[in-house]
């Protein structure tokens, strides 16, 4: 059999086809219909078992090593993948978070785009990078049921909604997506500046995030007469000060940025007494996150107070830090070492961003998680309207999926 690399490269001109498809109809968070529908019929036709709706709009397509054997059938859908992937509930052979007797490997692709304002109207663009990361992880289970008919045990394709809303892997989890996974692999596009094409690494460390947002309460009064009053733009003020005055600790590097303040739009005689802030944290752990969300909660609510104005947390968005497992990150290095030579695997990039993903193996125990940052030519940058990437990426992408993947299943025992 060739590499797949070479098998890949054959599939070139058909993982263009679907990027320019999934390209040309991006849509936001939860609306991805067009996006999950497209996706769906390519892997029916592809012999995978297919379930659409779940989360909202996700798509999860399971793959059997009896649908990999057969000669070009259309697999029929069904009900539920949980069956399919054979639950572990009175099995010896299971464990309390439901994984099967089969090993089961999954790979995961985010499907939604992002809105930006161009030319002053509203348009959803992928500049983020999920066409690519759906096209790769499409190619690479297309290869699998070509290329490895006589894999020992079964491969899972999840196409998650909403990871840009920091929604949509929690939704995945709580419809069972992940039930009976026992490994799984994510890829992301990295920026020209972080990775250059042709290199990879199996361990993207993104950063912790919390988003706090507050309501801030005082009492209105004249402007003429502002002792009667406590000022909530006197209170933001303060309490934007006090935020940004949180220090991290050098030794584990973070950011507290105030990211949106507002009195709202009230009369120019009456001093504010409503309003509304949000801050911003990263850091690279999750304690160390939490360790400045509690010194910035502090800081804003005595700030806030100082001027007889009441702070109050309305919410908290949380996207936890990574955490890996070492045989899946091994696994993802030798398919990069494979696929791209020794001397084109990055050891780790680390980066601010934050990523939805990790809630997989956050709430999942026993899973074993890996994230592959996959290097693209990408320019300017991600999340950038007119962000653009190198198309042999693709062929990289599909390879390093399928032949982590096909490692994995050769070193199981025949069911």
């Amino acid at each position: 059999m060739d590499s797949y690399l070479e098998a890949a490269e054959r599939m070139r001109p058909q993982l263009e086809a679907i990027w320019r498809k999934l390209h040309e109809m991006p849509e936001p968070a939860f609306e991805e219909k067009r996006t999950a529908g497209f996706i769906a019929d390519q892997l029916r036709r592809a012999g995978f078992r297919v379930r659409e709706g779940v989360a909202g709009t996700g798509v999860v397509a399971q793959l059997e090593p009896v649908d990999a054997a057969a000669e070009g059938g259309v697999a029929e859908e069904v009900a539920d993948w949980k069956a399919a992937a054979g639950q572990a509930a009175g099995k010896e052979a299971g464990d309390a978070a439901g994984r099967s007797a089969a090993p089961v490997l999954a790979l995961r692709a985010d499907m939604d785009a992002l809105p930006h304002n161009v030319g002053g109207q509203q348009v959803f663009v992928h500049s983020c990078g999920h066409d690519a990361h759906c096209a790769m992880v499409m190619g690479a289970g297309m290869l699998l049921a070509r290329e490895c008919p006589a894999a020992r045990g079964r491969l899972r394709l999840l196409f998650q909604p909403a990871e840009e809303a920091g929604l949509g892997a929690q939704r995945m989890l709580e419809a069972g997506a992940v039930d009976g996974v026992d490994v799984l692999i994510g890829i992301h596009l990295r920026p020209a500046a972080e990775c250059r094409l042709g290199q990879a690494t199996p361990c993207v460390m993104h950063a912790g995030g919390r988003t706090l947002r507050y309501s801030l309460h005082g009492r209105p009064a004249h402007t003429g007469r502002p002792h009667l009053g406590a000022n909530v733009a006197d209170a933001l003020a303060l309490a934007t000060l006090a935020a940004n005055s949180v220090k991290p600790d050098p030794a584990l590097p973070g950011t507290v940025n105030v990211i949106f303040v507002s009195t709202g739009d009230g009369p120019t005689g009456v001093i504010p007494d409503h309003g509304g802030m949000a801050v911003n944290i990263r850091a690279e752990t999750d304690d160390a996150a939490d360790e400045l969300r509690q010194r910035v909660h502090s800081a804003v609510t005595s700030a806030a107070g100082s001027v007889g104005v009441e702070a109050m947390l309305e919410g908290v968005k949380e996207m936890p830090a990574p955490s890996y497992h070492p045989d899946a990150v091994a696994l993802a290095r030798q398919a990069i070492e494979k696929v791209l030579g020794e001397e084109n695997v990055i050891e780790a990039i680390s980066t601010p961003g934050c990523e939805d993903f990790h809630w997989y193996s956050r709430r999942t125990p026993g899973i074993k998680a890996a994230y592959i940052g996959l290097g693209a030519d990408l320019k300017p940058g991600l999340h950038h309207p007119d962000a653009a990437f190198d198309l042999r990426t693709l062929v990289y992408g599909t390879a390093i999926l399928a032949q982590a993947a096909a490692d994995y299943f050769r070193r199981q025992p025949e069911e």
